[in-house]
């Protein structure tokens, strides 16, 4: 990396912060985009800080006489190693060159049809719902109302077999009105699929 590059990169980053927070002005109201914009370039202006002060760091290549003969001096280039820090100054267990895309090798993988793949069974209904997605069923589906919401999940729990559970799915379905095609009644049915898979 050369220093001099990041160096203009971060007076780049600098002016261009600097044009859109005088183009903001006393505006009370800033465009989301245009905030992103400069969130982003100080986020890019501290990273290429970072970067630039550890290359002020690094020791200049130093030369280093050899003994091939007294007669002929040659002068050798050494590359000194310093350690790999991360932005928060933590040492890389990984060299910085290392870390450098590798071409990747192209394997043949068998591809499996996605009828074949399985997902976990479940053997309890309410212990794998999430308290996230517990909220989203009870007023998605069931208008808000988390007592509603217990009833029917320990309902669909203790059906027995998956017929069961269905029907009782069914019967919630038309009482409720729910969209078959909903990404919400699609989870609960596939929840209700793997309790009794």
């Amino acid at each position: 990396m050369d220093k001099f590059k990041i160096r203009k990169e971060i007076a780049v980053l600098i002016d261009s912060i600097k044009e859109h927070s005088d183009s903001i002005g006393d505006n009370k109201h800033v465009p989301q985009l245009k905030l992103e914009l400069i969130i982003r370039n100080i986020k890019d202006l501290y990273e290429k800080s970072i970067v630039f002060n550890y290359l002020n760091t690094i020791p200049e290549k130093e030369n280093i006489l050899t003994d091939a003969s007294k007669e002929e001096t040659k002068t050798e280039t050494v590359k000194t190693t310093t350690p790999a820090i991360d932005l928060f100054g933590a040492e890389l267990s990984t060299p910085i060159e290392k870390l450098k895309p590798e071409k990747k090798i192209e394997k043949k993988e068998e591809k499996i049809p996605v009828s074949k793949i399985q997902k976990p069974t479940i053997t309890d209904l309410k212990s794998s719902i999430g308290i996230n997605d517990q909220f989203q069923f009870a007023n998605v589906l069931f208008e808000g109302s988390m007592q509603e919401y217990g009833i029917a999940l320990q309902q669909l729990n203790t059906a027995g077999t998956l017929e069961s559970a269905m029907d009782y799915f069914s019967n919630l379905q038309q009482l409720y009105n729910w969209d078959i095609k909903n990404e919400t009644t699609k989870r609960l049915v596939d929840l209700i699929d793997r309790r009794y898979s």
